[in-house]
């Protein structure tokens, strides 16, 4: 039971980091704009800084951007598919988690993957809903 919300929040902590990524500026001059308003900052704050701070090539950035493009493509069409129950969306989200980071691992180096861990595993512990 334990595993499944950790595995559920791990889920939904890389969703929101596709669509940091997605949505976060070229460069971290931009991320303090007036334009990236507080709201976003909030809900995608933690897990873009998480990525920005992985000191990506702009070769990386680029292949990175495109995982998560194309993750979100993906969750919005799980999220919509009326045939699938709560469960399946569920399983069908993990499989793109999996894939999420599988791609990832091809796209960064062993000392940028172990970092990402790092701060994946911080940002777990302090998240309220997975004490």
């Amino acid at each position: 039971m334990k595993i499944k919300r950790l595995l559920g929040g791990l889920v939904s902590l890389c969703l929101v980091a596709a669509l940091a990524v997605i949505l976060a500026p070229t460069n971290s001059q931009a991320a303090t704009a007036p334009q990236a308003g507080g709201k976003e900052m909030g809900m995608h704050g933690g897990l873009q800084a998480a990525v920005e701070s992985l000191n990506l090539t702009d070769d990386q950035k680029a292949k990175v951007k495109d995982i998560f493009a194309d993750a979100k493509t993906k969750k919005q069409a799980v999220s919509s598919d009326a045939s699938l129950s709560e469960e399946q969306k569920k399983a069908k989200m993990k499989e793109l988690h999996t894939s999420i980071m599988a791609k990832l691992n091809e796209v960064l180096t062993p000392d940028q993957q172990t970092e990402l861990k790092t701060k994946m595993e911080a940002a777990r512990a302090k998240s309220p809903s997975h004490p």
